[in-house]
């Protein structure tokens, strides 16, 4: 019922678009789970930020609200493995989504930007990093860290910043591959995030 609720409140705010409502239920309901009312503010959190970020950048694609397929990749993975390892688990990975989503959307705004094997591109560029992209990643990992975290908050930062990164890294894979979506690098890192969590706990 609550993720209903926080399903139906993300679409109205214009966080989500219209046909993610369902998919934000689902995650909204598997947080409930994993961890209560902690989770599912983190959750909402992460939501609120991101929503933010978007609508601050000129070019993000997500400023009319996220699309379903993009709610169930930053939050399926969490949300499952939350259920079945514990809130380490769902903290790591929602932390590793709001850092690569800050650093995305911020960093598209920057003067330039850097790819390994490319050099200096233009900002907003897939797998490139800047320096205010960069900020934006520590300072997204840091606040969930702090705010969720709890006596695992060092495990929970150190999470949210390797999953920002490997998605990073493993961005280039969306151009060479067919079936590795930005979905899929973005279900990838959540998880290897949220396991990383768990095994420093």
């Amino acid at each position: 019922m609550l993720g209903a609720l926080l399903g139906g409140l993300a679409v109205w705010l214009g966080w989500l678009r219209p046909a993610a409502g369902w998919a934000a239920a689902l995650v909204g309901t598997l947080a409930w789970w994993s961890g209560g009312m902690g989770t599912a503010l983190a959750l909402l959190l992460f939501v609120l930020l991101g929503s933010l970020a978007a609508r601050a950048n000129p070019r993000s694609r997500d400023r009319e609200g996220r699309a379903a397929s993009q709610v169930l990749a930053n939050g399926l993975p969490a949300g499952l493995g939350g259920v079945l390892l514990g809130p380490t688990f769902f903290y790591g990975a929602v932390a590793a989504a709001l850092a690569d989503t800050l650093a995305s959307e911020l960093g598209a705004r920057a003067p330039w930007a850097w790819r390994p094997g490319r050099g200096r591109v233009p900002s907003g560029t897939n797998a490139a990093v800047s320096p205010s992209g960069t900020l934006a990643l520590v300072l997204g990992a840091g606040l969930m860290a702090l705010l969720f975290g709890g006596r695992h908050g060092g495990a929970v930062f150190v999470a949210g910043v390797f999953g920002a990164v490997l998605d990073t890294l493993t961005g280039p894979f969306e151009e060479r591959l067919r079936w590795w979506t930005n979905d899929v690098n973005n279900a990838v890192a959540t998880t290897a995030a949220g396991l990383l969590a768990c095994m420093l706990t």
